[in-house]
């Protein structure tokens, strides 16, 4: 067994339906929180608490709106809402996309303990498609600037989907992880993207990579103050130094 394979027997995380907030409440480490080490470790600056680009309210938008549509809330003009549903619509107008939007649980939650480095870690899945007899899938959608189907799959490693499918796909034993590019821009194509095993390995390997780092005695001397922030920040502690780091209770 590599060090990078999980070892065996394995249970599936239970999915739990969570609202976001008490999602992001959750004392675990989620996909998100790795990009912040890798941000810190690239030396991007730090998004404040709360913010928000046009790109992510826009990709928030439209992911209510596709997965929990009785939730949305125009947003006009902060958002095209017609552009978000125009996009909708073009999902669900193809037969495989909208049979896994039909049977697939949106937006569930997990939590989980990655086995290689014993991090306690969280998921919230876009979409996972559990049906009997076919491949448990997880699919996530992604609006996209990319000019066509090569394009959007040569940013899934500069974006770091490769990490999010790596992470999801181990964490929820499943049988594979779609990526679904969805255009923006005109002629606002869909790019359906299964996510090929050399391309988990890659992503494995960056989120193993980053989860080592996040204990405070491992973390080099010679990274950034930022890095060390970060890792403080998010809190982990390796089980085996629990007892060690937590003060002993008054007699």
């Amino acid at each position: 067994m590599s060090e990078t394979t999980p070892p065996a027997p394995w249970r599936r995380p239970d999915l739990l339906r969570l609202t976001y907030d008490d999602y992001r409440a959750l004392p675990a480490i989620a996909n998100s929180d790795l990009s912040k080490l890798r941000d810190a470790l690239n030396g991007r600056p730090r998004r404040e608490s709360g913010s928000s680009s046009g790109a992510l309210s826009f990709g928030t938008a439209f992911h209510t709106a596709l997965l929990e549509p009785e939730q949305y809330v125009p947003s006009y003009p902060a958002v095209n809402d017609t552009l978000v549903w125009w996009l909708v619509e073009g999902v669900r107008m193809r037969d495989d996309l909208r049979q896994m939007l039909d049977q697939g649980v949106a937006e569930p939650s997990c939590i989980f303990t990655e086995p290689l480095t014993n991090t306690m870690c969280k998921l919230r899945a876009d979409l996972v498609v559990d049906v009997p007899g076919q491949p448990y899938t997880v699919v996530d959608f992604k609006t996209t600037l990319a000019r066509d189907f090569q394009h959007f799959v040569a940013q899934c490693s500069g974006y770091d989907y490769d990490r999010q499918a790596a992470f999801y796909t181990d964490a929820l034993h499943a049988d594979r992880f779609i990526l679904v590019g969805v255009q923006k821009l005109p002629p606002h194509q869909l790019f359906v993207y299964e996510v090929p095993p050399y391309m988990l390995e890659e992503g494995r390997a960056k989120y193993l990579r980053l989860l080592r780092l996040l204990d405070p005695e491992k973390v080099p001397d010679y990274l950034s103050p930022a890095v060390r922030d970060v890792v403080t920040e998010l809190g982990h502690t390796p089980p085996e130094q629990e007892d060690e780091a937590t003060p002993p209770a008054a007699q």
